[in-house]
């Protein structure tokens, strides 16, 4: 089940993660053969694997194989406290168990919340509160494979601001867009917009349209193609204006 979980990675990083799911299995064995051999009853042994396995399985595997060891682990320490213990003992072994997988997970959730929340922050800009360009790249390449899968177009429209903008026309820009069409900041007075087209003449359109809903700015639009990728016509743009703004 793990080495499927592994086949879209890439091969330095898969071994590492077979090599780390190959170790946590002789672990789990090593720990249900000394539950099995231990003289009855250790509690104290039962209770420190009960409360170590859960928070190591989390911590040294990726989630989904981490929840198939623990699953597994509770089944199987499950029938072999049925030779060695009566069943209130058994439950209350059980429902510590459960009771540290679920904090564990809890906090596992909350990190992972946390570090998205963090990461959408640095990639946001501090004026007007877009993503920025970095954020813009990352989307992009999302936003590629979704055109392929769904056999759709894909376009950006430029946004040019003689001053720079600020949160009162950012927000009269974002009524002209749908919540699926992300707005991101170049510099300060640039923006662009990340916009999925059923067609390519869809493109010129939109923008035949900002240019007379929103006359005091300036547009220009490019299209994904396999001649000119975005993400290539992107990172150029973006190294164009960091250039510029040295000077």
């Amino acid at each position: 089940m793990g080495l499927l979980l592994l086949s879209d990675q890439n091969w330095p990083k898969k071994s590492y993660l077979i090599f780390s799911q190959v170790v946590f299995m002789v672990y789990t064995l090593a720990s249900l053969l000394l539950i099995l051999l231990a003289e009855s009853p250790i509690y104290s042994l039962h209770l420190s694997l009960f409360l170590a396995y859960p928070l190591l399985a989390l911590s040294l595997l990726s989630f989904r194989v981490a929840l198939f060891f623990i699953l597994f682990f509770s089944v199987a320490v499950n029938f072999l406290l049925m030779l060695q213990l009566d069943g209130v003992f058994r439950a209350a072994y059980l429902t510590v168990f459960w009771s540290i997988t679920l904090l564990t997970l809890l906090h596992y959730f909350s990190h992972i919340a946390y570090a998205e929340g963090l990461k959408k922050q640095l990639n946001r800009d501090v004026k007007t509160q877009l993503l920025n360009k970095n954020q813009l790249v990352i989307n992009l390449y999302k936003e590629q494979k979704r055109a392929q899968r769904e056999l759709t177009s894909l376009g950006i429209i430029f946004i040019v601001n003689a001053d720079a903008f600020d949160l009162c026309s950012i927000n009269e820009i974002m009524h002209y867009f749908s919540p699926y069409e992300g707005l991101y900041s170049l510099s300060s007075n640039q923006l662009v917009a990340l916009i999925p087209l059923f067609d390519t003449a869809e493109l010129n359109y939109r923008e035949n349209e900002l240019v007379k809903q929103l006359p005091k700015l300036s547009f220009s639009s490019q299209l994904d193609t396999e001649q000119q990728p975005l993400v290539d016509y992107l990172k150029a743009y973006i190294n164009k204006l960091e250039v510029e703004n040295e000077y």
